[in-house]
């Protein structure tokens, strides 16, 4: 510094010359700032989720959140689903389902039933009809006030009725057309206009008309519900929400001490980084919404059957408007900005660069605190990724009971008496052909069965799922589903006599298979291991 005045006033924050030293230096701070990119990418979406995501903060990989395409989709688990009563069949399970229920908790021929529904009845489930929605499809922003204000009329009136059940006439104004029909009937009874004898009428209550006609069109006419999409929220204590604030404050401690040490690089660093962090934020700022029925047609039951690829069976037992928002209706990601997102996404990159540039020019202490405050970040970001989903969203608007039958509930283990002998040398070992049954009894329907491609297309196994279905109508439920099936496949195999080469020889008999062998030990349509556009978990 000899010949070099030093600086005054806020220049003195800033580095004013080259130096070379040779004392610790802290330059890989700026390799620290990028590193974690997989432990940050694989919570994207659930970091950006929440209205905590614009809070400014140092962010590990803040990278991984520059997308340039922006995911539509959540990830979804595979294994094959059917519709028990309908014709819905697809090759994923969604993600919120996935996270109730773990496809991946599930052992190899284990079956499990579950009873999904929605804790509040009247949330997804179809309303009770109503004037003004038959009416109209598109309701005023006061509708609303109107609806709840006639609703606390009605209670109140059901409440007096309680209280005094003696029956009581209720006076209503006459129709205009009433009205006009007594006067002309007054004008004809005066002396000037005498009244002509008529025949009786016989009076028809026209309040009975009017109920028949209004219940005969609730029960033929489709309702359209004009109602929002469910949104899934976060959880309110939701591991990234904790880490968010925890990252935030560790930001601000950082650039309040780079304050008190005159550090202006560190602060402009500081600055830039959160700075950057909140606009890619925004730029990815989304939620989930579900997919609901729009109107009240008459559908089929919404249970569902999900098999895994290791030959375990999943049925869920639930209504359509749940199986529509969690099962056969794919989730969709509504963002924020819809219009700019890749401007915000490049401003977010300079910030990053610029941010990156200055790191490497902070002073010796901002350097080893924004070290250890990366090291610590990247840690907890690794825990996180051991934390269940579950924790995760808040799934609370689902009620989830096991029911599934006692008979039923250890088919991954065999069944053994209670010597701890095998009860049966057919029945008692876990299969994949037991587990089907168990499928099979407790549903009493085979379509499923075929449509979802679990069994071989060979008419041997076609015989064995009629028989299954029939037993399961029945209500047999001790049917040898296995040694049943044995049976079926030794009745396939034809006696066919060989051509003898000589006379005098012996007939050699041997079994020939009808079809071919392998064509009944595999399932028709096997579950895919992996989608080309399956990705971590959000």
């Amino acid at each position: 510094m000899d010949g070099q005045e030093e600086p005054t006033g806020l220049a003195r924050w800033f580095p004013f010359e080259k130096l070379d030293l040779n004392g610790w230096r802290f330059d890989v701070i700026t390799l620290l700032a990028v590193i974690g990119e997989s432990s940050v990418a694989i919570h994207a979406q659930t970091l950006t989720a929440s209205k905590l995501c614009l809070l400014p903060r140092i962010i590990p990989a803040p990278q991984a959140l520059l997308r340039p395409v922006r995911p539509q989709r959540l990830p979804e688990v595979t294994a094959k689903m059917a519709g028990v009563y309908g014709g819905t069949v697809l090759d994923t399970v969604g993600f919120f389902a996935n996270i109730m229920h773990p496809l991946e908790d599930l052992k190899p021929f284990a079956f499990k039933v579950l009873e999904i529904t929605h804790k509040d009845q009247k949330e997804g489930g179809i309303p009770t009809p109503t004037p003004q929605a038959e009416a109209t499809t598109t309701g005023t922003p006061f509708s609303s006030i109107f609806t709840r204000r006639r609703k606390t009329a009605a209670s109140d009136d059901a409440s007096r009725d309680d209280v005094d059940h003696s029956p009581k006439r209720v006076a209503f104004p006459p129709p205009a057309d009433l009205e006009s029909q007594q006067q002309q009937q007054q004008q004809r009874s005066s002396p000037t206009h005498p009244r002509k004898p008529s025949l009786p009428k016989l009076s028809t209550p026209r309040r009975t008309l009017t109920a028949l006609s209004t219940m005969s069109t609730r029960l033929t006419t489709a309702i359209i519900l004009n109602r929002p999409r469910y949104a899934v929220p976060p959880h309110s204590v939701s591991p990234s929400h904790l880490v968010t604030l925890l990252s935030f404050l560790l930001t601000l401690v950082i650039f309040a001490l780079a304050t008190y040490w005159h550090d202006g690089v560190a602060m402009a660093a500081i600055f830039a980084m959160g700075l950057a962090s909140s606009i890619t934020c925004y730029a990815s700022w989304w939620r989930p919404l579900l997919m609901h029925r729009p109107t009240t047609n008459k559908v089929p039951q919404g249970d569902v059957m999900i098999r895994t690829r290791e030959g375990a069976f999943l049925l869920i037992r639930c209504q359509e408007e749940v199986a529509r928002e969690l099962y056969t209706a794919r989730e969709e990601c509504q963002y924020v900005e819809t219009g700019y997102h890749r401007v915000y996404m490049g401003v977010g990159m300079v910030l990053l660069m610029v941010a990156v540039v200055l790191l490497g020019n902070c002073g010796w202490n901002s350097q080893v605190l924004v070290g250890v405050m990366y090291i610590v970040l990247n840690g907890v970001y690794w825990v996180m990724g051991l934390v269940p989903a579950r924790y995760f969203w808040d799934l609370s608007r689902y009620e989830m009971k096991d029911i599934t039958p006692e008979d039923a509930k250890h088919a991954d283990e065999p069944t053994l008496n209670k010597a701890g002998l095998l009860i049966d040398e057919h029945e008692a070992l876990p299969s994949f052909t037991r587990t089907l049954w168990y499928a099979i009894r407790e549903t009493r329907y085979g379509a499923w069965v075929e449509r979802s491609g679990a069994l071989p297309g060979t008419d041997q196994w076609k015989k064995w799922l009629a028989e299954a279905t029939q037993a399961a109508w029945k209500g047999e439920r001790d049917w040898p589903a296995v040694k049943r099936k044995s049976e079926i496949m030794k009745e396939g195999m034809m006696m066919m006599e060989t051509p003898t080469r000589g006379r005098g020889e012996a007939v050699e008999v041997v079994p020939v298979p009808v079809d071919d062998v392998a064509a009944q030990v595999a399932p028709l349509d096997e579950v895919r291991t992996k989608l080309p556009h399956e990705s971590g978990r959000s």
